[in-house]
């Protein structure tokens, strides 16, 4: 090994566990990993194998303990989630959504070719209006969602004087974050959720939107099921 890892198929991992005495790798592992629920091997040679939870993404050969518990640690495997979703493609961004708020305005306007230099409820209506047509015709990106998100989601926290929080949840191999709203009453808006319902079924009404700001779970309570990063200044 190059590194202290190699990436393979699921078949090739099984074939060596298998020339390994794990002779039935589905029943036979160590251990899940408590995050994206992966399968771990501990083999008498020291080496780990880590086989993604579905086994049809295949996974990871490390050459040792070692190497297996830092990137475990790092939180951040060399493979990528399959099947990614608009919060993979924008997770740098979406780490720190609230200091980015300027770019995707930006981009929105030029994408879009509007030239709003104010974050308002006119600029919101005319935004996702403008998505909407573009969504029909399958020209909408997953920048152009999260931006829709992000712009929407600063204008709630404004208007009711509340946070954006991060809601860590795993892809098959990798975390990602979902952008939301944190209320004066500590109860997580699901701004993304309402943004993306409404670009889903064409809805362009913004008071559907902007004005659902009761929230669901408090962050307590989310946090028994995810962690969650409160984004501050």
């Amino acid at each position: 090994m190059q590194d202290c890892y190699e990436i393979k198929k699921t078949d090739e991992l099984v074939k060596h566990l298998k020339s390994n005495g794990r002779t039935d790798p589905y029943e036979d592992f160590d251990y899940q990993l408590q995050t994206n629920y992966a399968w771990v091997y501990e083999l008498k040679n020291g080496q780990v194998v880590l086989i993604g939870n579905s086994f049809r993404h295949g996974g990871l050969l490390f050459r040792d303990k070692e190497c297996f518990n830092g990137i475990v640690k790092a939180d951040k495997f060399p493979i990528e989630n399959p099947d990614k979703s608009l919060y993979d493609f924008e997770i740098d961004r979406i780490k720190t959504i609230h200091k980015r708020i300027d770019f995707y305005r930006n981009h929105l306007n030029t994408v879009l070719k509007f030239d709003f230099q104010e974050l308002t409820r006119e600029a919101a209506q005319a935004y996702i209006k403008k998505v909407v047509g573009r969504t029909i015709k399958k020209l909408t990106t997953d920048t152009d969602l999260v931006a829709l998100i992000a712009i929407f989601g600063e204008i709630m926290r404004r208007e009711i004087n509340g946070k954006w929080v991060l809601e860590k949840w795993y892809g098959t191999f990798n975390p990602y974050f979902m952008p939301k709203i944190l209320n004066p009453k500590n109860k997580i808006i699901p701004i993304n959720d309402s943004v993306l319902i409404s670009i889903k079924w064409k809805v362009t009404f913004i008071d559907t939107i902007l004005n659902n700001t009761e929230g669901v779970l408090s962050l307590k309570e989310t946090r028994k099921y995810h962690e969650c990063v409160v984004l501050t200044d």
